[in-house]
């Protein structure tokens, strides 16, 4: 008797199922880390590789754990506004400059986990995505970039080189200390920043006056541009004159 695939796919699962089998499965984007709870099929503990993306693998239930990763990339937003971000509150980085000024700055980390590293991850890190998230990578990231964004001046706020520079030298500071727990951070970016409102005000009109002052100095040499082609254009005339009195005066025979 012929039997299509299709009838032999719930027979193999009935199997499967009859063997002590169950099914475990990974998304298009997770990974897999199985746990051997009782050592009749092998070494006990978090089994030292992970399971690839996209598949079903079947294993003893009771016996064994099944826990899984997320492989995309991962946004955590940290900013004044309530309204969006990480947290549902303020979630700034607050700190000071180097020439001791308040300063809030909005910070974007987006980092992902390395697959090879889920075993390790399980075993010593973090249960799962949120855990990693919340307890080992946000405590982080509110930490290292203060000290680093930090080493600016205030003005240097203003320039976006040199907020980029720091940005970059976070992120190589950060995966120092993620790369070892299975993390490793993409981007750092910063978005707005905030200073008391004095001050701000302050380094605002001092650039105001600046913008002036480099106002006044481009109409003053304006001014003299103009007064020196008009002494030009004078001293062009003196001498037409001249060289048409000599002409005269040659023509005479004087």
């Amino acid at each position: 008797m012929k039997y299509s695939r299709w009838f032999l796919i719930p027979v193999l699962f009935t199997s499967l199922l009859a063997a002590g089998c169950w099914p475990h499965t990974t998304g298009p984007t997770e990974v897999g880390v199985r746990t051997i709870k009782l050592g009749i099929t092998g070494k006990r503990g978090v089994e030292p590789r992970y399971y690839a993306p996209g598949s079903t693998y079947f294993f003893m239930p009771i016996i064994n754990d099944w826990h899984t990763f997320d492989l995309n990339l991962q946004t955590m937003e940290m900013t004044f506004d309530p309204r969006r971000g990480d947290l549902r509150a303020r979630d700034d980085l607050l700190f000071k400059t180097i020439d001791g000024n308040d300063i809030s700055l909005d910070v974007i980390i987006q980092y992902r986990i390395s697959p090879a590293k889920a075993p390790y991850i399980l075993q010593n890190v973090a249960e799962n995505d949120e855990l990693l998230r919340q307890n080992v990578v946000r405590a982080v990231v509110r930490s290292r970039p203060r000290d680093i964004f930090g080493e600016l001046k205030t003005e240097g706020f203003y320039i976006s080189e040199q907020r980029q520079d720091k940005a970059e030298k976070a992120r190589a500071a950060l995966n120092e200390i993620l790369n070892p727990y299975g993390v490793n951070v993409e981007r750092v970016s910063t978005k707005d920043y905030r200073f008391n409102p004095a001050y701000q005000q302050a380094i605002e009109d001092r650039k105001v006056a600046e913008q002036l002052a480099e106002k006044n100095k481009a109409q003053a040499r304006a001014v003299t541009e103009d007064y020196l082609r008009r002494v030009q254009d004078a001293q062009g005339e003196v001498n037409k004159v001249v060289a048409e009195a000599d002409g005269e005066f040659a023509r005479a025979g004087l």
